[in-house]
């Protein structure tokens, strides 16, 4: 019974937070099968990702700071089937002009 509540509480929590950019990019590049992208390393996409989020913080731009969390978060509770429907990319094209 405990250990029921405490994987529904951890479960909870991980919605509810800003995944890092490294359980991001896992889950596109290795858990969802690269989503028939060119193959990027793992630690190249962890890079980009955060150099995304920290030219948001130097802008100051709260917006697209709270979109690229949501986008994240999207990722994270998404199935890949979802994820290669564009449904963590509709909605977010601010945050990718190209």
């Amino acid at each position: 019974m405990h250990r029921l509540l405490l994987v529904a509480m951890t479960a909870m929590f991980a919605q509810a937070c800003n995944p890092p950019c490294r359980a991001v990019c896992r889950k596109v590049l290795f858990e969802c099968g690269d989503l028939g992208s060119e193959r990027v390393a793992l630690d190249e996409c962890e890079v980009s990702c955060l150099r995304q989020e920290a030219l948001y913080e130097e802008w100051d731009n709260e917006e697209k700071q709270e979109l690229f969390d949501e986008h994240k978060r999207c990722v994270a509770r998404s199935s890949c089937d979802e994820i290669a429907d564009g449904e963590c990319y509709d909605g977010y094209e601010e945050l990718f002009v190209f």
